[in-house]
């Protein structure tokens, strides 16, 4: 399935362990799941979330049918539960009949559930014992999500998604789709932002490379530079995420391999630890959160 359905992943995770590299599969596996759930035209989405989350709250029930995979992983605290759970959470606002989001602030904020609950998730299956790094884990899921908005604007857009803030822009998924000049115009300027916003967090993420272990550095290393592509590519192709889903294509993950490996050899603070983490990134995040309550109370 990761082969399948997440290929850039895939090509960097080549670089893992065998044993970390199953531990993410199950992890991968998951997330898929519940995002299929969330995606498709299929009847009582939510309801199938929220049974999904009190398997997760109850995990040691007995009649508990989530994947023995993610149990494991929960039991033997590999993971943890309170990320999983904000990640169900955050899926569950995709079940809506519409969604816009209204501000920044919604827009990190569900960036977070989604995909920096991932982040805590796979730094802790890393082997990263330094609970500080994990910020830096959040930045990377925040920064990747804000790269599928920017990607997937017309594929969020037939299903009734628009994640671009209405502070930023407000519009409907139907005038995205016909994509007039006027509309053209708006969309490229709020992609050229979203693209900004994502760079900052990508940097950010880069900053924290260090605190992992060094074959699961250069992993992600390579995942982040695969994945910071598509953005790149989008603005350098004169916004093409208005015409097309763009993607990495082999003979250019070839080139970031190469690209990765010269920065991992001679760029020597990709393996110097710096406790420097530019906490504003994470003021818009709500306080009640994994991230808020835990990881800024723990050194």
């Amino acid at each position: 399935m990761l082969k399948r359905k997440s290929k850039s992943f895939y090509f960097a995770s080549i670089f893992l362990s065998k044993e970390t590299f199953n531990n993410c599969s199950v992890l991968y596996s998951f997330c898929r799941q519940i995002d299929d759930i969330a995606d498709n035209k299929q009847p009582n989405k939510e309801k199938k979330l929220k049974n999904i989350l009190k398997s997760i709250i109850n995990i040691n029930d007995s009649n508990n049918k989530i994947d023995e995979g993610i149990k494991l992983l929960i039991n033997s605290k590999v993971i943890e539960k309170k990320c999983l759970i904000e990640l169900v959470q955050g899926v569950l606002l995709d079940t809506r009949k519409t969604i816009h989001l209204s501000n920044e602030i919604a827009l990190i904020n569900y960036s977070y559930l989604v995909a920096g609950t991932v982040g805590i998730m796979m730094a802790k299956l890393l082997s990263n014992k330094l609970v500080y790094a994990y910020r830096y884990a959040v930045d990377l899921g925040i920064a990747m999500q804000l790269t599928n908005i920017l990607r997937d604007i017309l594929e969020d857009a037939s299903i009734g998604r628009v994640y671009f803030p209405k502070s930023w822009i407000n519009i409907t998924p139907e005038k995205i789709l016909k994509r007039t000049i006027n509309t053209k115009n708006s969309l490229n300027r709020i992609s050229q932002k979203i693209y900004d916003l994502s760079e900052i967090y990508y940097k950010s993420a880069m900053k924290g490379m260090a605190f992992l272990p060094f074959r699961s550095r250069f992993a992600i290393l390579l995942a982040l530079n695969i994945y910071r592509q598509i953005g790149e590519k989008i603005i350098k192709n004169n916004y093409s995420n208005l015409i097309k889903r763009e993607s990495v294509y082999t003979y250019e993950k070839i080139f970031c391999l190469i690209k990765v490996c010269i920065i991992f050899i001679f760029n020597i603070n990709i393996h110097i630890k710096k406790y420097e983490h530019d906490k504003s990134l994470h003021d818009k995040i709500n306080n009640n959160t994994f991230l808020k309550t835990i990881i800024y109370e723990k050194r």
